[in-house]
């Protein structure tokens, strides 16, 4: 696997060079796919092409590492969906109690994150990283939590609040919260068996339109905000 990953990193680094660059994509590489403990460091720096003692000099350690590469996942996240998260926010405050307006806030957030988050190239280490986090919790988790998905949730769940009057911290609301945006969630960890099961090869924008106002419906239903704002947002 070190060779491949060798091969790989003159795409993934920005300057290939880069001694620390390198170890950071290749560690990222190995520890998405076999997490902190499954590999060591001399693997590691077999795998950057780099001497043994480098991942000392550039992060203090492979635990430092792990969390360097969590942190640069997390970034990445940040890049991908804050925008949308700062979007629903201020489109749920700006709504009020209009049912009208959290369905277009609804509407837009949905259609908005699908596109984001299904755009992502499932090879992505990054991508990866995090999903494994979520599997098998480590030392990372809990940062990894605050920062990328108790904003998701908090933030849906102040919408979903508003729309069923109740408080966005109530268990109802955050159960409820969570089962709707884990229909987003749904079709981008079970991406390969879904586009299987649809004879898709990847996840286009035209086929990421499809699922959007498929799930739509059911979105609004839920939180019983008035379906005629689908064709409004389309227009």
């Amino acid at each position: 696997m070190a060779e491949s990953i060798k091969n790989l990193l003159d795409t993934l680094c920005e300057d290939p060079g880069n001694c620390r660059e390198r170890l950071l994509n290749a560690a990222g590489l190995l520890f998405a796919a076999r997490g902190l403990e499954g590999v060591s460091t001399r693997e590691l720096t077999r795998a950057a092409d780099a001497n043994l003692s480098a991942i000392a000099y550039y992060f203090g350690g492979k635990d430092n590492l792990y969390k360097e590469a969590v942190e640069d996942a997390i970034a990445r996240a940040r890049e991908v969906v804050g925008g949308t998260l700062e979007n629903l926010v201020a489109d749920t405050n700006r709504a009020g109690n209009d049912p009208r307006l959290l369905a277009r806030a609804a509407i837009r957030f949905v259609r908005d994150y699908a596109h984001a988050i299904l755009s992502v190239d499932p090879a992505n280490w990054r991508r990866q990283l995090l999903m494994r986090e979520m599997d098998s919790p480590g030392e990372a988790f809990d940062h990894l939590y605050k920062a990328v998905f108790q904003p998701h949730w908090t933030a849906f769940a102040g919408l979903v609040g508003k729309a069923l009057g109740q408080p966005p911290d109530e268990t109802r609301v955050m159960i409820l919260s969570s089962a709707l945006f884990g229909q987003c969630l749904t079709f981008n960890r079970n991406r390969w068996v879904i586009l299987r099961n649809l004879g898709w090869d990847e996840y286009a924008p035209e086929q990421i339109d499809i699922i959007v106002e498929t799930i739509l419906p059911g979105i609004l239903g839920a939180l019983g905000l008035p379906q005629d704002e689908l064709g409004a947002a389309a227009a």
